[in-house]
């Protein structure tokens, strides 16, 4: 398995909402995309991507509302992400 650091520092408020709901959105927008990809070709929604963007959403707000209770006490937020990839056999 590779391990890639994504993100790995402390932010400002501004800072902090800005790198992650710009990688959440891009998230959203992939699941969207292939949603409407498969609707277009079959007519039928792709179901384990709805469900991704409603946990997605859910998660976004989650943060925002870190992010609010940090902006509002003047604090700093240490952030990290990292990326683990391995092989596996297809099923």
């Amino acid at each position: 398995m590779e391990t890639y650091k994504l993100i790995d520092g402390k932010f400002n408020s501004d800072d902090a909402k800005e790198i992650l709901m710009n990688m959440i959105s891009s998230k959203i927008h992939f699941h969207a995309v292939k949603d409407f990809s498969m609707q277009e070709r079959t007519g039928e929604a792709e179901a384990l991507s709805r469900e991704r963007i409603k946990e997605l959403q859910k998660t976004k707000e989650q943060i925002i509302s870190i992010i609010e209770k940090a902006r509002k006490k003047n604090l700093i937020l240490e952030v990290h992400s990292s990326v683990n990839i391995s092989f596996v056999s297809k099923e």
